[in-house]
């Protein structure tokens, strides 16, 4: 026992530290940037400039996110309210998710090739369907980038819905409308509400679409990133505008604890019988079918492209697109450079974030620290990816970790910290108590009754947080775009560098492996976490075997 504590508590302090060192101290230098002691007026921001970039971000972002939520929202009605086959809805939920194992630059690519003058779509039709640079092209990218979490959010949440309750309403004479506020819009308002300003904030600071179909419209990030990375940088000035994307962040936090106390419980939600309704029906297959279809039409021209000589020129069909790609030897050590530093991130930040949750979940005797920690989770979810690019930007350059493939490591581990230890902390809370005294007795070390015992029942969780980790790297953009080199270039980061080149074959071969990539290693955790959940039943079944005639024993001699 008195070996177990120090060593909770030299892990305890070892995960503060690393956070003040590579979270805290880098915002702090943000604001020592920004407000310098020889003085200045940090007023001077507010320039017409900054006014209409902050305005078109705000604006571009509720409208794009409405839209998400209310499709979400309508989505995930359809997939718990309906009596749709199980499989179609299996099939466009996989459909849906798809664009999230690409990065949001890819989307305005696709989108510009789609929908452009001469991409595939208004080929197809003989006319440009609509206008994509501007307006359009935004709201789209942005729609396409956060429906699929939002739709994840609320359709998560509304399976734990007591269904029945709507049944009740309907037959106590309540309007269809006044039923589903009360017994499904009212229940979820937390949901929707978190649902709404995570699409909000993913949309604010993303820098991908705006860069690839923003064409003259300026935007928040697109300003951030002239002042570090254009023609003559003004670090005050960019530091200044990363600090006013932290304004929404703060109002976020303070409505999320409000709308905490909306938070409707079941003590043992009930699933009613979904009556026929066959109008009802084919109005949400309708809707998944388009969104679908859509979708799969955008990115349809991530794989003609490369397979053409020369859109939209020369149509005839060749593989010297990936030759070429194989023989670049920068394109190669990209993608060398991603896989390297996808794969560091995750199993990185799985420790770190598995260790986390342990400390917060499992050990009362540290309760002052398990809120620090805590605070932490909360904190990195609220601070903006490129606002960490900034901040490590000023804080490293010059240091050891400037230019290398740790720094990006590192600042991918801070910025997604919070999704991951929230899986293992609940993963954890669930399991008994008294596993822990249970070892003591046994003469187990803490140690190794997490090895033996907590490790091996939240297996299938620390898959989750590996590849959350690993496709996360793979397609983040916004905190690795200050950070990289010509050594350290990865995909996200070489995919803006060919933007400017107008290399758009060379665009479309890294994304297309970055998917497969991605594809693969998707393929790979279903199987591992498939084999799993197949060996827990068999054990399972096998405890259950060994039990059984003991048991019987016990009741025939009462």
């Amino acid at each position: 026992m008195r070996a177990a504590f120090p060593l909770k508590r030299v892990i305890s302090w070892s995960v503060l530290i690393f956070f003040f060192l590579f979270l805290a101290y880098p915002i702090i230098q943000i604001v020592l940037t920004a407000f310098p002691r020889s003085g200045g007026s940090s007023l001077e921001i507010f320039t017409p400039e900054w006014q209409r970039s902050f305005a078109n971000s705000l604006k571009y972002s509720l409208a794009a996110t409405s839209c998400s939520t209310i499709l979400g929202f309508f989505l995930a009605y359809g997939n718990n309210f309906t009596r749709i086959n199980r499989r179609f809805l299996k099939v466009n939920e996989s459909v849906l998710h798809f664009p999230m194992l690409l990065p949001t630059i890819t989307y305005g690519f696709v989108l510009i090739y789609a929908f452009g003058k001469q991409g595939l779509w208004s080929k197809v039709f003989q006319q440009e369907l609509f206008h994509i640079y501007g307006s359009i092209g935004i709201l789209l990218g942005f729609i396409i980038y956060t429906l699929p979490p939002i739709f994840i959010l609320i359709n998560n949440s509304m399976k734990y819905l007591d269904t029945q309750l709507f049944i009740v309403s309907r037959l106590m004479g309540d309007s269809w409308y006044r039923s589903l506020y009360k017994t499904i819009l009212n229940p979820l308002t937390r949901v929707l509400a978190v649902a709404f300003l995570q699409g909000f904030f993913m949309s604010f600071t993303d820098f991908g679409i705006p860069s690839a179909v923003g064409g003259q419209t300026p935007f928040i990030t697109t300003l951030l990133y002239e002042g570090f990375m254009g023609t003559i940088p003004d670090f005050q000035f960019g530091s200044l505008v990363a600090l006013t994307m932290l304004l929404p962040s703060i109002i976020s936090i303070l409505v999320l604890n409000y709308l905490q106390k909306k938070v409707v419980r079941y003590e043992r939600p009930r699933q009613a019988v979904i009556k026929k309704n066959p109008v009802r029906d084919w109005c949400f297959r309708l809707l998944f079918i388009s969104i679908s279809l859509f979708i799969l039409g955008v990115f349809a021209v991530l794989i003609i492209i490369p397979m053409v000589s020369n859109w939209p020129y020369k149509l005839t069909p060749t593989f010297n697109n990936f030759a070429r790609f194989i023989q670049d030897d920068s394109l190669v050590l990209t993608l060398k450079n991603s896989l390297l530093m996808a794969l560091l991130t995750a199993g990185v930040g799985t420790i770190i974030a598995y260790s986390a949750a342990i400390l917060t979940s499992r050990e009362r005797k540290l309760y002052k620290v398990n809120q620090v920690i805590d605070g932490i989770a909360t904190i990195t979810n609220s601070i903006p990816g490129m606002v960490l690019g900034v901040a490590y930007l000023l804080l490293f350059s010059g240091s050891q970790l400037h230019n290398t493939l740790l720094i990006l490591v590192i600042v991918t581990i801070v910025h997604y910290f919070s999704t991951p230890y929230q899986m293992a902390k609940e993963a954890l809370q669930k399991m008994n108590l008294n596993w822990e005294n249970t070892g003591k007795l046994m003469g187990d070390s803490w140690l190794k009754t997490v090895w033996r015992i907590l490790i091996p029942n939240s297996k299938v969780t620390i898959v989750d947080i590996f590849a959350y980790y690993f496709f996360n790297s793979m397609v983040t953009i916004s905190a690795v775009i200050f950070l990289t080199s010509a050594n350290t270039m990865v995909i996200t980061a070489k995919l803006k560098e060919l933007q400017h080149f107008g290399r758009f074959n060379d665009i479309f071969m890294l994304s297309l492996f970055l998917l497969v990539i991605n594809l693969v290693m998707q393929g790979i955790t279903q199987v591992i976490k498939r084999r799993m959940m197949n060996e827990q039943k068999k054990t399972t079944r096998s405890a259950w075997k060994l039990a059984f005639p003991s048991i019987i024993r016990r009741l025939q001699q009462k």
